[in-house]
Formats: structure tokens, C-alpha cells, sequence
């Protein structure tokens, strides 16, 4: 175990709440990760004012008394749901904003070390496969964020370790070296990946692994993957001289291949394009694909 005085999350976790299944899941991940991190908890609920009634003439500055009170008490049910979890209950704090959940939690974000939120939270879209709070949350906050679907809110340990998917950008970097601190803290090993671009399928993993593998190009794209994933490794292996660390070349479509891995997987990792805040660009593919299709939680890291 990684010592947590050495790693800790200086500035906190903070987790959206809206006693929905997808939020809950998320409240109760988030607890399990500020113990492991020895880190302070702040379970967020945002009264959105645009989805209640309002009369024409209205002063929206002003809280309706009857929704202030019942978004304060499902806060404070938050709150002792996520201190029950917690081995420091004193670290944990509520914060009750005013404004789109999606906006406020990117806002909250720029105070955190990880911002999570449920893959489907209480809003119109709920029914989506991606809600629309997590898709801006992951697109635009300025600290990693995590997806936890309700389905199967994992954590990363013996049995699950944490994978990374790696390429050679900023954002790849940034993506394995938070990877590596959250599998030494969850006594986890890192499963490092790379997906190797091509017109292959994940289907054809066999036929590329064995037809082609004769060919001068193959070649060459195997050794640049291979010298790719064993300089990730030592880069982690730098930092954790004892975690335990396996690499793997795979080919494909980078989303749908690294997905299916989160059957076994406590945790996905993976970078994306762009910069924090409303103003940047938007999710990346890949990471719009894993978010979609893993079954484990999800982290989000721009580079």
C-alpha cells in the first residue's frame, strides 16, 4: 500500500448527487477513493431553477423556499450516506449551488483533484445511455473526471486492476501517471494498452497476429507499439518501483477495443483532447466510446 501522506488529493474529491441510482453509485465510489486517498469528500447537489415552475413574473434571483428546502434535505441525505463510508466522517462537507448541474460541477471542478458523477443522473435525458451531466463533466472539467455506472460500480485492487489506454501525447502521459498512483494505492496492478491504428477489426486480433505478422509493415507498427508500451511502463515503474505492471499491444478501433476490458477491469484510464471550461474542445471519441461501452468506471484526464 502506497503510503497516503506521500499521495494525498490536496485540493479533495467532488461527487454530484441526486439520489439518483447512477448519482448514488457515484457517492459511494467516491467515498471508497477519499479513504484509500486519505483525501476530504464534497457531495454536490445543484437546484436547477430552469427545470421548475415558475410564474411569468417570476425573480429567479430568489430560491423558492419549498425548493431550497428539499434540495438542502436530499444534500444532507448525501452527505450521511457518504459519511457512513467514511473512516474520517469529519472530512466529508456538503454544497448546495444554484445553477445546471452540469455548470456548477465543471465550475466545482476547478477547486478538485477528481470531480465523479453517475453515467445517468434524474434530468430529461436520463434515459440515455450517457447522461448529459457526465458527457459535459468529462468534456470540460478541469480536473480528471470518473463515470461510475450504476450497473457495476467497481473499485481497482487485486482482482481489478486499473488499465490505461497509452498513445504518445500529452494527454496519454497525464492519463498513465494518474493511472499508476491510483493502482499503488488500490494495491491494484496496471494493465498499460496500446491500440495500434489500423483498418482492423478487434474481430481480426487472430488474423493480424498471424497473417500479417510476416509482413515489413506489421513489423514496424508491432516494434513502435511495443517500444511505446515498454516506455509507459518504465515510467511507472519509476515513480512505483513495486507495482506490479503488464503491457499489451492490441489492435483496432481505439474506443471499442479498450471497452470490453473493462469486464475484468476495477478502473479505465484513458486521455483525451482539449482544454478545461466550457470553452474547449469537446470529449474526444475514445473517450466518448469507453465512457458509452465500459462497464467499469471510467476516468477522463486531459492532457
Amino acid at each position: 500500500m502506497v503510503d497516503q501522506s506521500e499521495h494525498r488529493l490536496a485540493k479533495g474529491i467532488v461527487v454530484g448527487y441526486d439520489d439518483s441510482p447512477g448519482s448514488i453509485a457515484a457517492l459511494e465510489w467516491a467515498a471508497i477513493t477519499a479513504n484509500r486517498w486519505g483525501a476530504t469528500l464534497t457531495v454536490m447537489h445543484s437546484v436547477d431553477l430552469a427545470a421548475a415552475p415558475m410564474e411569468p413574473a417570476y425573480d429567479v434571483a430568489r430560491l423558492p423556499d419549498s425548493l431550497d428546502e428539499a434540495g438542502r434535505e436530499l444534500l444532507g441525505d448525501g452527505v450521511a450516506r457518504a459519511r457512513q463510508l467514511m473512516t474520517q466522517p469529519s472530512e466529508v462537507a456538503g454544497l448546495l449551488a444554484l445553477g445546471s448541474p452540469a455548470a456548477e460541477l465543471v465550475n466545482a471542478s476547478k477547486d478538485a483533484d477528481l470531480v465523479v458523477t453517475g453515467s445517468r443522473g434524474r434530468g430529461p435525458f436520463a434515459a440515455g445511455l450517457l447522461g448529459s451531466v457526465a458527457y459535459a463533466v468529462t468534456a470540460h472539467a478541469a480536473c480528471p473526471a470518473v463515470v461510475v455506472h450504476p450497473e457495476r460500480p467497481v473499485q481497482p485492487g487485486h482482482d481489478h486492476p486499473v488499465v490505461v489506454g497509452v498513445d504518445e501525447s500529452q494527454a496519454s502521459e497525464s492519463a498513465l501517471d494518474l493511472a499508476a498512483e491510483m493502482a499503488a494505492i488500490s494495491d491494484a496492478a496496471l494493465h498499460i494498452v496500446h491500440v495500434a491504428h489500423g483498418s482492423f477489426s478487434p474481430d481480426a486480433q487472430a488474423y493480424v497476429e498471424s497473417a500479417l505478422a510476416g509482413t515489413e509493415h506489421t513489423k514496424a507498427v508491432r516494434a513502435h507499439a511495443e517500444d511505446l508500451v515498454g516506455r509507459a511502463a518504465r515510467r511507472a515503474q519509476a515513480t512505483f518501483a513495486n507495482l506490479p505492471i503488464e503491457t499489451e499491444v492490441l489492435y483496432g478501433s481505439a474506443g471499442h477495443v479498450l471497452s470490453p476490458l473493462g469486464a475484468h477491469a476495477g478502473l479505465i484510464v484513458v486521455g483525451t483532447r482539449g482544454h478545461g471550461g466550457f470553452g474547449g474542445l469537446l470529449l474526444g471519441s475514445v473517450s466518448h466510446t469507453v465512457i458509452h461501452e465500459s462497464s467499469c468506471p471510467v476516468v477522463v484526464v486531459r492532457g
